[in-house]
């Protein structure tokens, strides 16, 4: 009869042992469970950021194409019109015949015409007093 108390408590102890284990096992089940639940938060969290961030860079990435289509446009643009600037040798073949006809000393008929009149009237004085 010593036997079953002893193998009554033999039992016991290993039920015990076993309830201990059992409760280890579940406690390590929960911590896994919360940091896989905390890994898929902050994977998500950062998947959130990641998608922020790329529709921040696909926007200003639109931006730049366009300031560069601008950007060619107006190249285009001043090619195009420098074709038409006057070269230096044409400006020193110009002033070159600017400075054969010296234009400023042209005459309009208007001047012409007064300049005839004022040395007529300066005539006709001094011709009055010789008489």
């Amino acid at each position: 009869m010593a036997e079953a108390p002893a193998q009554g408590d033999q039992v016991q102890f290993l039920l015990a042992d076993f309830n201990t284990r059992l409760r280890d096992i579940d406690e390590r089940n929960r911590l896994i469970r919360e940091r896989v639940l905390l890994i898929g938060k902050n994977l998500i969290s950062s998947r959130q950021e990641i998608e922020d961030e790329l529709k921040e860079i696909k926007k200003e990435n639109r931006e730049i194409k366009t300031d560069l289509a601008k950007i060619k446009r107006v190249s285009n643009n001043l090619l195009s019109e420098f074709n038409k600037f006057v070269k230096r040798d044409e400006i020193a073949i110009i002033e070159r015949m600017l400075k054969d006809f010296q234009p400023l000393e042209f005459m309009r008929r208007k001047d012409v015409e007064e300049l005839v009149q004022n040395k007529l009237k300066e005539d006709i004085k001094t011709i009055k007093p010789k008489e």
